[in-house]
């Protein structure tokens, strides 16, 4: 059996027809470049919405937070604690078996200038481990460091849209703000926050505002007896939100003489919550979508068993000529399977490269970029391949019985 000689007829005949094989092979290429295009656009969203969902700062994150009193009794018993402060935030960030840090924050609206008319801003006192603890990282400059906190330091970070009413596109960075009639030092922007599948209007005030030292904050605007705005404590574990949850709160509660002034807001356990959502929505596109390939692909397949009828039907005296000078039922069969996936192959191939192009095309319009998903590649050739075996059986089948008389004479 010439297996070379084989292959090679095979593909000769297609190549002998390239208008029908391009019309057969349309169904196949949109087929598989859908797969390809619907994968990776899936998988771009995917990745925007996670990063969305990072860039909120909350994952593993509690909130402590001042609780209201809600009468006046609780508000009596509210007088005897002097509120959230920094020391709390040294009491949990002492419990290193349950949490990885602890950063306290404090608000002050200030007016902020440059050298034109003086606006309002929120300002955030914050330390060094609130980069980690919330990711809020820089996009140029740098953050604060322990030295910035015990020297009571004169900086400050801008956020994205506040350095643009400032400076524009200029760097900000060495040059002088005015908070409140201080000059302050800028020594870092922050990054641009969220994106179109993922806002928040804490991204917005965050960064039309700026953020200072905490100590810096406390020492010359809000106070050293004010109370901070929360502390964002990281825990280390997601497996045992609640049990955290339940020692921070009663950490805390010893530390405020039993007064009940503050709550403890798991909202690490809500992110799961909103994750797990989020990931349902995920399977259930990838099930609407995939179907829809699935689809394409078939009524592809479909045209594909039609052209190799049609073929063999053309071909009867071919083939009786072929088996009467000695060509066996299995080189038959083997010519017509090799048509098959060689057209199916070859669909998927086109379809993969059309796809892949239009994937990179797309790209520039996902800020967090369009990967592409290579198993959905190799799934996608190997369905096609599977359909070229599995369409072309039938045709190769009935090619390889026909008796070499009959076949002549049905010419």
């Amino acid at each position: 059996m010439n297996i070379p000689g084989i292959m090679t007829g095979g593909i000769t005949e297609i190549r002998y027809h390239k208008l029908r094989a391009f019309l057969t092979l349309i169904g196949i290429i949109l087929g598989t470049g859908s797969i390809i295009f619907m994968t990776s656009m899936l998988n771009g969203i995917v990745l925007s919405v996670w990063d969305g969902f990072n860039a909120l700062g909350y994952d593993g994150v509690m909130y402590v937070v001042q609780k209201p009193p809600k009468d006046s009794i609780e508000r009596a018993r509210f007088a005897q604690s002097v509120g959230l402060r920094p020391d709390d935030a040294v009491i949990l960030m002492s419990r290193k078996e349950l949490v990885t840090d602890v950063a306290p924050v404090q608000y002050s609206n200030l007016m902020l200038a440059n050298v034109g008319a003086p606006l309002e801003a929120r300002v955030a006192g914050v330390t060094p481990a609130y980069e980690d603890v919330r990711k809020r990282h820089v996009a140029f400059g740098r953050f604060f460091n322990e030295n910035d906190m015990r020297s009571f330091a004169k900086v400050c970070i801008l956020g994205h849209r506040l350095r643009l009413r400032l400076f524009g596109t200029d760097d900000p960075v060495g040059r002088d703000v005015s908070l409140n009639g201080g000059q302050f030092k800028v020594i870092g922007v922050g990054e641009k926050l969220g994106n179109q599948y993922v806002n928040d209007e804490d991204f917005i005030e965050e960064m039309e505002g700026a953020y200072i030292p905490l100590t810096t904050l406390r020492k010359y605007f809000a106070g050293e007896d004010s109370s901070l705005a929360y502390i964002a404590v990281k825990t280390k574990s997601y497996k045992s939100l609640p049990i955290v949850q339940a020692e921070i709160a009663a950490s805390l509660s010893a530390a405020h003489h039993g007064v009940g002034d503050f709550k403890v807001e798991n909202i690490a356990q809500e992110m799961l919550k909103q994750r797990d959502e989020v990931e349902v929505i995920v399977f259930n596109w990838q099930v609407v979508l995939g179907t829809i390939a699935a689809i394409s692909l078939l009524v592809g397949g479909i045209g594909l068993l039609s052209v190799m009828i049609i073929s063999i039907n053309e071909r009867l005296y071919e083939i009786g000529m072929r088996k009467a000078i000695g060509a066996t039922d299995l080189e038959i069969f083997l010519q017509f399977m090799v048509e098959s996936v060689t057209l199916a192959l070859t669909g998927a191939l086109i379809g993969v490269g059309v796809g892949l192009g239009l994937v990179k095309w797309l790209e520039k319009f996902f800020p967090s970029g369009l990967p592409i998903d290579w198993m959905g590649v190799l799934w996608a050739i190997g369905v096609a391949v599977s359909l070229g075996l599995g369409f072309g059986l039938y045709p190769a089948l009935k090619a390889s019985r026909l008796a070499p008389v009959e076949a002549m004479r049905a010419v």
